[in-house]
């Protein structure tokens, strides 16, 4: 497994992961009807935006096997400054098939890392209460920090915020 940062072309592959990611994450939490209904080249101009354009310290990576993307994780400047944590994952998604395979783990890392280059000791998560993998982030050290309600499709969901300390989730 190889992980890089995104370039033009990957775009396809991380929209594709995402669309897939929910579909199987968020089975039985967010309705069927929303699920069934994104599409992949939905989100493709969006990404490919991120990937040529980002925002000032953001960063992009994409875990590939055989040159294949198979997940991808974002993150950079807190964009909601609720909380006094620097820096923020703004996604992370992996295939089915590759989850619990501790490749979550070293995406995480893997940006965790780079955030810590740059001088920041701390990251934020927004997780859906009831997501099956908030387990992952909670043995990573992330700490409640609150919640919030957000609307998807229809349906009024509630995210945590979840903190980490940068020193102690590298020294994991």
């Amino acid at each position: 497994m190889e992980i890089r940062r995104a370039i033009p072309g990957d775009e396809k592959g991380i929209s594709f992961v995402q669309v897939e990611s929910w579909r199987t994450t968020y089975k039985g939490i967010i309705d069927d009807d929303y699920l069934y209904k994104m599409r992949a080249e939905d989100r493709e101009d969006m990404w490919m935006n991120i990937i040529q354009k980002p925002m000032e310290k953001s960063f992009l990576y994409v875990a590939c096997i055989n040159q294949q993307i198979i997940g991808f994780c974002s993150g950079g400047p807190n964009r909601s400054g609720r909380f006094p944590y620097e820096t923020e994952l703004y996604a992370i998604y992996l295939l089915h098939e590759y989850q619990r395979r501790s490749i979550g783990t070293s995406l995480i890392r893997h940006l965790a890392q780079t955030h810590y280059d740059f001088g920041y000791r701390t990251m934020l998560a927004w997780v859906l209460k009831d997501n099956p993998s908030k387990a992952a982030y909670e043995k990573l050290g992330g700490i409640k920090l609150g919640e919030e309600n957000i609307q998807i499709g229809e349906q009024l969901l509630t995210e945590e915020a979840l903190g980490f300390d940068l020193v102690k989730l590298l020294q994991l």
